[in-house]
């Protein structure tokens, strides 16, 4: 990590969409990334002006006049999706690389139009579960030697299927499962890989269950827990791996389970001697005012605004949340409100 003040070469930014969300997470995360922001656009000119004599940058009321008016190296979108396609492919269009906020568009086709005017820039989308330090961490031990084959995951998160799914995909509505639906779904992407086909299955009760049937013959649940109070902690997810699994507990805590030796009938210990065995365990310390245990920074947030920054300073592509990442989500994300109980094919849509 690298404090602006720190950076010798810093990414010049600027910034389209600065509401509610982008003051509280996105501005203040900058601190710790190289980068100077240089403008800031957005519809309600007022609050760009505020933002922009806080931060010491210019103001705009239109990305457009941003582009054209600025030296620019990058653009953070903090928008809604159904705006990311047009402002992203003209930001393309202005040898601007990009950043957006998730998710990446209302439908799969507008993920390939922003994919085809992408040319050679760098794009990143903010599917921060795919970032966050305890998806890393699991991406590292399930490369490990005896982690192999993947064999299922589990997902628990606060959420409910629309009722209507077709309908929704149909009319381009909004819905929580746009929303928040995309979060544990990129964990569980990032960590099992494509999905070739997706059955749901949804309770009279607003519960509900989506079956991720992966290319790799793994199977995973994504079990969706509508009506746990989610503001206490409720997020989960276990991987079983080999004869290991691999538990993170919302965010801060990753539990790695290596087996004991056990007998049935005839031991007597869970804590053999040793430490080649048991559970190793990573919790983020909260007794420290430490920017690792920071929620931007558990959460991903930071991960993936640094992803972003540091390939457009190495000049490499990014290769956590990109566009083709989305594409696949997307599609996966439209399986699921389309199969109401029936097996999809992902792209069937």
């Amino acid at each position: 990590m690298q404090y602006q003040i720190e950076a010798r070469e810093r990414v010049r930014i600027g910034v389209v969409g600065v509401g509610s969300h982008c003051y509280r997470n996105i501005l203040p995360t900058l601190t710790y990334l190289p980068v100077e922001l240089v403008a800031v656009a957005d519809v309600d000119e007022e609050r760009a002006r505020a933002v922009a004599r806080q931060y010491g940058a210019r103001a705009y009321a239109a990305a457009g006049a941003m582009y054209a008016a600025e030296r620019l190296d990058a653009v953070l979108l903090c928008v809604s999706a159904r705006l990311h396609p047009q402002l992203a492919i003209e930001a393309f269009g202005a040898g601007l690389h990009v950043w957006m906020e998730k998710p990446a568009a209302m439908r799969a086709s507008e993920v390939s139009g922003m994919l085809a005017a992408r040319g050679d820039r760098a794009c990143v989308v903010s599917y921060k579960k795919a970032f966050m330090p305890a998806t890393r961490k699991a991406v590292e031990l399930l490369a490990l030697d005896g982690n192999d084959p993947l064999r299922t995951l589990l997902g628990v998160y606060p959420l409910a299927l629309p009722e209507d799914g077709p309908q929704v995909l149909a009319e381009g509505r909004k819905s929580a499962w746009l929303s928040n639906g995309c979060h544990p779904l990129a964990l569980l992407l990032e960590l099992g890989g494509p999905v070739e086909a997706v059955t749901t299955h949804r309770s009279r009760h607003d519960g509900g269950a989506c079956i991720l049937h992966y290319v790799s013959g793994a199977i995973g649940n994504l079990h969706l827990a509508k009506g746990v109070p989610n503001t206490q902690p409720c997020e989960r997810y276990l991987l079983a791996a080999g004869n290991r699994s691999i538990e993170i507990e919302n965010s801060r805590r990753l539990v790695y389970q290596r087996g004991i030796d056990f007998s049935y009938t005839h031991g007597t210990s869970f804590a053999q001697g040793g430490c080649d065995t048991g559970a190793v365990v990573w919790e983020a310390q909260d007794g420290l005012n430490s920017p690792e245990t920071m929620s931007v920074v558990t959460q991903g947030i930071h991960g993936a605004l640094d992803h972003f920054v540091s390939a457009i300073l190495a000049g490499t592509p990014p290769r956590i949340g990109t566009l083709e990442f989305a594409l696949m989500l997307t599609r996966v994300w439209e399986a699921v409100l389309l199969s109401q109980g029936r097996t999809v094919a992902v792209g069937e849509g």
